[in-house]
């Protein structure tokens, strides 16, 4: 079975035991909705919990040994917090239905198609360092991205590189799209549903979000999960945006729950 509805506060899903799912609330985080996902489509019992008023500063920190969400922890065992150790750990604890390749040339390709969505330098990344690049250039600078910019290692460098990446990475999952359905497969790694199809179809809400009756968010935060780039339309008219909303309507939960 699921998780309960509601997620309950750090503090409260330290003491308890069994799996528990660290997310970020309130804003659609493509990592934490991920695993959110991940671990709905293994059906896959665990406490959902979420940072609160009542957890004191600190409190992921001292739990975890690290500052960022989202993050699986299972009893005693050493917190998760990885995309790929997440995603291996779910997997380890439901077989079935499998979401990584079981042939090792494929799950090789798998794992390196997921780390461009989910990794460093991946679509998500570059378009956080778009989103903080933006924020930097204001005048003064937004103080969310000069936070943001500080905790993941802001350069100018890499900045200069996020929008190419981002429409390199689209390019590529658009043509990886294209030859699966021109061989009568509905998903990027074949006939069935793999974990690169939902690390695909939660990113794709960094450059065009749900409509809002599927996810809805502050006004603010979808302006700046939006991307205005042409190129970057013009990539996900060609069937991405399609495939994001499939693997919504088949497999996912809808309205997404933030």
């Amino acid at each position: 079975m699921s998780a309960a509805p509601g997620p309950v506060s750090l503090t409260e899903a330290r003491a308890l035991p069994g799996l528990r799912l660290l997310a970020l609330g309130g804003v659609p985080s493509p990592w934490s909705q991920a695993a959110k996902g991940i671990f709905h489509v293994k059906k896959l019992a665990h406490t959902l919990a979420q940072p609160t008023a009542d957890d004191a500063p600190g409190t992921l920190e001292a739990w975890t040994g690290q500052a960022s969400y989202p993050v699986a922890v299972l009893g005693d065992e050493p917190p998760r917090d990885g995309w790929a150790e997440i995603l291996l750990l779910a997997e380890r604890l439901a077989p079935a239905p499998a979401l990584i390749p079981a042939e090792a040339e494929e799950r090789t390709l798998f794992f390196g198609l997921c780390h461009e969505i989910a990794g460093e330098m991946g679509l998500g990344w570059c378009r956080r360092l778009e989103m903080v690049a933006r924020g930097m250039q204001s005048e003064p600078p937004d103080p969310m991205s000069r936070y943001l910019g500080g905790k993941y290692g802001y350069n100018e460098v890499h900045a200069a590189q996020a929008t190419g990446r981002v429409h390199e990475i689209l390019r590529m999952l658009s043509a990886r799209l294209a030859a699966q359905q021109a061989a009568g497969h509905r998903y990027l790694m074949g006939a069935s549903l793999t974990a690169l199809d939902i690390y695909w179809a939660t990113f794709c809400n960094l450059l065009s979000p749900l409509p809002p009756d599927r996810m809805a968010m502050a006004p603010a935060v979808a302006t700046m999960f939006t991307s205005t780039d042409p190129v970057v339309a013009q990539i996900l008219t060609e069937g991405l945006l399609a495939h994001r909303d499939l693997v919504y309507a088949e497999h996912l939960v809808l309205p997404v729950v933030l």
